[in-house]
C-alpha cells in the first residue's frame, strides 16, 4: 500500500467559497479556481516550487459568483473560461507561459461574453481539440466551437451538474434527474443523438470523471455513492460507499489506480476500484471540488498532488511523497484545526451522551477506513475517524448542537441554503420558497411571487418573512470588496495600459491591455427594446474571426437588423481609480489645482455610488436618480486638472454616465471639448482621454436622461460635428471601437424615432468615415461590424432614412460590401443590408 496522503500546502487567494478547481492538463503545472467571491484565479508553481502562487486574476462579467473555470484555445491563442451564476460564459486571454505576471492595473475584461444559458452555468469541460461544453440549471447543455454555439442538448428533465467530453464526438452529461446520458455529437448538422442512458443513482448526479483506460467513467451523487460504469453497460459495474452526505466532485487518478472525491461531509476520500483507501477530514463541511496536479520538477518520481477546494475559501494540496509533505509545525497546526472542528448533530445523528463509549473504545481497531466513532470524553462528545493507512483513530471534531442550517437543501434539483414552506391560502398546499443567503432577499421574493403568479403587493411581506427566518445569517445584496492586486499587493492604476500577450499593445485599452470592453455582460438596467446579442443573435461578442457557420447555425439564425439594444462600457475598478486620483492630487498640491474639501467630499460620494450593488443603483429609465453628489463638481475638476492627470476623473465620468441619471443629464460640454481637441495628432494622454470620453458618450445612451440630451438637435449637431472632425487613422483601435459604438447607439435612437432627421446625414458621414479608416487587410472587424450595424439601422429607420442622400447611401453600401467576405457575421449583415436597399427605402 502506498503512503497515506498528508497536507503539502494551502492556497489563499479567494474571499469566499471556492466552487471549482481544475487542472487543464495533467502534465502542466497550472490550476484554475472559481469562487463565489466573483473571481477566478490561475495558479502555478512559485519560484521556489515549494508552493504555488497566483499568475492571473480575473473577475466575472458581473463581479459575483463564479461557478466553474476551464482553459481552451481558439485560433492558437489560450483563453481562460469562467461560468457564472447568471448563466454567462466569459473568456479572458492568458499571458504567454514564459512571461512574468503582468502588474494588473485594471482587471482584464472578457474578450467574449456568451449569453445563452438562462440560469446558473455550473459545469464546463473542454475537449482536446478545443470544443467547449457547458451545463446549466436551465436543463440545457451547449457545445461551443470558437466561441460560437455549435449545438444545444436538451435531454434532461432537471439541472445539469456535470459534462465530460469522450473524445471529440461524444459527450457525457449528468443531471439532477438522477441520470447520466452519453450523446453522439454531429457539429456539421448541429444535432446530438443519445447513445446510452446510465442509471444507478437515486439522487442528483453531481460529478463525472473518465477512467484513464478509456473503458468507462466514475460518477458521484447526492445519494452519497460513487459509481463506476463501463460505457457499454447502463448499470454500474461497482458502487462504493463511504461519504455520509452529498458527494459533489470526483476525479480519476492519472495512473488509473482509483479516484478521489469530495462532499458535504467535510472529507476528501481516496478510492481504489473496489474500496475506500483513505479519508482525509477537513476543517469545513463543504468541499466543493477536487482535482489532481503534477508534482514539482524537483520531485519527478513523486505522485501527483490531490487538491480540494472548500467553503472556507481555501485550496489545499495533499501528497503521499514524504519530501513534499508540509513541515511538522504546519502539520501540527492543521491537525489541531481538524480536531477543533465543530460538527453539528445533523452530520452525526442524535445520540444520548450516556449511550456513548468512553476513551477506552479508541483501543479497538476500526472496521474500515473512514468509520466514525463518537466518544463521551467527560461529558464532551468528540468524533473520531479510523485511518486504515495509519492504523489509528484521528479526532475530526467536537459534536455540538446544530447552529443555523449547515446542510444544503435541494429544490427542483438545485441547491439552496433554505427551502421554506409558505402558506398562502387555507386548505391549499404550501408553496416552496427557495433562498440562498448570498441572494438579495428582494429579488428572491420577487421571483417567488412571479413564479407562483401572486400579487406584487405581497412583496414586503415575503421579504420580511425571509429576513425573519434567516436571522443571524449573512444576507446578499453587496459586492465583494477589498481587492488586492495579487502581483503588486496594491491596487495600482495607470492610463498607459499593459502589453497584450504575444506582442505589442498596439494602442491597447489603457486599463485592461485587451482589445475591447463588453460592458460587463448583461446590462444591469437595459430597456426592453430587443432580444439577444445584437451582433450575432446568439449571445456572443467576438473579436476573433469565427469559423464558417454550420448548417444548424444557419437554420437557427435570426435577423440581425434592426438592433435596438444600447451598448455600454460599464466596468470600473473603483479602488484603483480612487488611489490614482489621490496620487495625482498629492502631486498637484501647491499648484492651485488640488482638490478642495468639498470636492473631496463629492468624490467620496461618487466612489460610494459606483460601489453600490446593481440592485441599489437608480433606475436608468426613471429620470432623477437622487444621487448625493453634484456631477458638475466632477466636470469642474476635469476641466481644471492638467491633461496628463485627467484620465481617472474621465473614467469616473464614463462609469457614471451609464448608471447615474443626474450625470447623464448634464450637457456634454466637457465631452465636446475633448472631441474638438482631438482633431489633430494626439499625445498619449490625449489618446487615453479620448478613449474614455468616447466611452462616456456611448454610456450616456443607457439612461433616458442621457438619450434626451444627446438627441437634442443643437447638442447632437455639436457632438456629431466634433466626431466628424477627428482623423480616425491617428487614434487607437479601442477608441475606434468606442466611436463605432457611439454611432451604433445614435442609430438605435433613430430606430426609436428619437434622432432628429437633421442629424441623420451627419451620422451617416461618421459611419462611412469610421469604416473607411479600417484597412480590409488587417483592420479591426469589431469596429467595422458595429459601424456597419449603425449603417443598417440608419437606412431602415423610417423617420430619417428619407432624408439621406442617395449618393451617400451608395457610398456606405460600397464600404460595407468590401468587408462581407472577412467574417460570416459581416457576410450575414451585408446580405441583410443588400435586401433592405434592394427593397427600397423612403427617398
Amino acid at each position: 500500500m502506498s503512503a497515506p496522503y498528508k497536507l503539502a500546502f494551502s492556497l489563499h487567494g479567494h474571499a469566499a467559497d471556492v466552487r471549482h478547481v481544475a487542472t487543464p492538463n495533467a502534465g502542466i503545472p497550472l490550476l484554475l479556481s472559481a469562487s463565489r467571491d466573483g473571481s477566478a484565479l490561475v495558479w502555478g508553481p512559485s519560484t521556489t516550487c515549494r508552493e504555488w502562487d497566483v499568475k492571473l486574476r480575473v473577475e466575472g462579467p458581473e463581479k459575483r459568483y463564479l461557478s466553474c473555470a476551464a482553459l481552451t484555445r481558439s485560433h492558437g491563442a489560450p483563453y481562460l473560461l469562467v461560468g457564472s451564476q447568471s448563466g454567462i460564459l466569459a473568456s479572458y486571454p492568458l499571458p504567454a507561459p514564459a512571461s512574468a505576471p503582468p502588474a494588473q492595473d485594471e482587471l482584464p475584461e472578457p474578450v467574449h461574453t456568451l449569453i445563452e444559458h438562462s440560469q446558473n452555468l455550473c459545469c464546463i469541460d473542454v475537449s482536446h481539440d478545443g470544443l467547449v461544453a457547458t451545463g446549466s440549471w436551465d436543463k440545457s447543455v451547449i457545445v461551443w466551437k470558437d466561441f460560437k454555439k455549435a449545438l444545444s442538448i436538451k435531454a434532461h428533465e432537471q439541472a445539469i451538474w456535470s459534462v465530460k467530453f469522450v473524445g471529440e464526438d461524444r459527450l457525457l452529461t449528468a443531471s439532477a434527474d438522477n441520470r447520466i446520458i452519453l450523446h453522439s455529437l454531429d457539429l456539421a448538422s448541429g444535432r446530438s443523438t443519445p447513445l446510452q442512458t446510465y442509471t444507478g443513482h437515486t439522487q442528483p448526479v453531481r460529478g463525472l470523471a473518465l477512467r484513464p483506460d478509456g473503458q468507462g467513467f466514475w460518477s458521484c451523487s447526492n445519494d452519497g455513492n460513487i459509481n463506476i460504469y463501463s460505457f457499454d453497460k447502463p448499470a454500474p459495474i461497482n458502487t462504493l460507499s463511504g461519504h455520509t452526505s452529498f458527494v459533489y466532485s470526483i476525479t480519476a487518478l492519472p495512473d488509473g489506480s482509483g479516484a478521489i472525491s469530495t462532499g458535504e461531509d467535510g472529507t476528501m476520500r481516496v478510492w481504489s476500484d473496489s474500496e475506500l483507501v483513505q479519508t482525509i477530514p477537513h476543517t469545513s463541511n463543504s468541499l466543493w471540488s477536487c482535482t489532481t496536479a503534477p508534482p514539482p520538477p524537483s520531485s519527478p518520481s513523486s505522485g501527483p498532488y490531490i487538491v480540494s477546494s472548500s467553503s472556507d475559501s481555501t485550496i489545499r494540496f495533499f501528497t503521499n511523497s514524504p519530501e513534499l509533505v508540509a513541515p511538522e509545525e504546519e502539520l501540527a497546526v492543521w491537525d489541531a484545526e481538524v480536531k477543533g472542528r465543530q460538527l453539528d448533530k445533523s452530520q452525526v445523528g442524535d445520540v444520548k451522551h450516556s449511550d456513548l463509549p468512553g476513551m477506552e473504545a479508541l483501543g479497538r481497531e476500526g472496521k474500515k477506513d473512514g468509520q466514525v466513532l463518537m466518544i463521551n470524553n467527560n461529558g464532551q462528545v468528540e468524533a473520531y475517524q479510523w485511518s486504515t493507512p495509519e492504523s489509528t483513530w484521528q479526532q475530526i471534531g467536537q459534536v455540538v448542537d446544530a447552529i443555523g442550517q449547515s446542510r444544503k437543501q435541494l429544490y427542483q434539483g438545485k441547491e439552496y441554503d433554505y427551502v421554506f414552506d409558505v402558506d398562502v391560502s387555507e386548505g391549499m398546499p404550501p408553496l416552496k420558497l427557495p433562498y440562498n443567503t448570498a441572494q438579495n432577499p428582494w429579488i428572491a421574493a420577487q421571483t417567488f411571487l412571479q413564479d407562483n403568479e401572486l400579487p406584487g403587493s405581497y412583496l414586503d411581506q415575503v421579504v420580511q418573512f425571509i429576513e425573519k427566518n434567516t436571522a443571524g445569517q449573512t444576507l446578499g445584496g453587496g459586492e465583494a470588496q477589498g481587492y488586492v492586486d495579487p502581483f503588486t499587493g496594491g491596487s495600482r492604476y495607470t492610463g498607459g495600459g499593459v502589453p497584450m500577450a504575444g506582442g505589442q499593445a498596439n494602442n491597447a485599452d489603457p486599463f485592461t491591455g485587451g482589445s475591447r470592453y463588453t460592458g460587463g455582460g448583461v446590462p444591469t438596467h437595459t430597456p426592453s427594446y430587443g432580444g439577444g446579442d445584437p451582433f450575432t443573435s446568439s449571445g456572443a461578442y467576438s473579436s476573433t474571426p469565427p469559423p464558417a457557420s454550420t448548417p444548424a447555425a444557419k437554420k437557427q439564425k435570426q435577423a440581425v437588423l434592426p438592433v435596438k439594444s444600447w451598448l455600454a462600457f460599464k466596468q470600473i475598478n473603483v479602488a484603483a481609480v480612487k488611489g490614482k486620483v489621490a496620487q495625482f492630487n498629492e502631486q498637484l498640491k501647491g499648484t492651485g489645482a488640488e482638490l478642495t474639501t468639498d470636492e473631496n467630499k463629492a468624490l467620496t460620494e461618487v466612489y460610494a455610488f459606483l460601489s453600490l450593488p446593481s440592485v441599489a443603483l437608480p433606475n436608468p429609465e426613471g429620470g432623477d436618480g437622487q444621487e448625493k453628489f453634484d456631477p458638475n463638481t466632477l466636470t469642474g475638476i476635469i476641466s481644471r486638472w492638467p491633461e496628463d492627470k485627467r484620465f481617472p476623473l474621465v473614467d469616473l465620468l464614463r462609469a457614471l454616465s451609464a448608471t447615474s441619471p443626474a450625470t447623464s443629464a448634464l450637457s456634454p460640454a466637457i465631452i465636446t471639448q475633448t472631441l474638438q481637441a482631438s482633431s489633430g495628432p494626439l499625445s498619449k494622454p490625449q489618446d487615453t482621454n479620448l478613449l474614455l470620453t468616447l466611452r462616456a458618450l456611448a454610456n450616456k445612451f443607457n439612461t433616458s436622461s442621457g438619450r434626451g440630451v444627446l438627441n437634442q438637435e443643437t447638442v447632437g449637431q455639436q457632438v456629431l460635428t466634433a466626431l466628424g472632425g477627428i482623423s480616425w487613422q491617428g487614434v487607437g483601435k479601442n477608441s475606434r471601437v468606442a466611436a463605432a459604438t457611439v454611432a451604433l447607439n445614435y442609430s438605435i435612437s433613430a430606430q426609436f424615432s428619437l434622432l432628429p432627421s437633421s442629424l441623420a446625414p451627419l451620422l451617416l458621414d461618421l459611419v462611412i468615415a469610421i469604416i473607411s479608416t479600417e484597412k480590409v487587410e488587417g483592420g479591426d472587424t469589431e469596429t467595422v461590424y458595429r459601424a456597419a450595424v449603425a449603417f443598417g439601422n440608419l437606412i431602415s429607420a423610417d423617420k430619417v432614412s428619407g432624408g439621406l442622400a442617395v449618393g451617400k447611401v451608395e457610398k456606405g453600401r460600397a464600404v460595407v460590401k468590401k468587408w462581407t467576405g472577412k467574417e460570416p457575421r459581416l457576410g450575414e449583415l451585408g446580405r441583410e443590408i443588400e435586401e433592405k436597399l434592394s427593397q427600397g427605402y423612403a427617398v
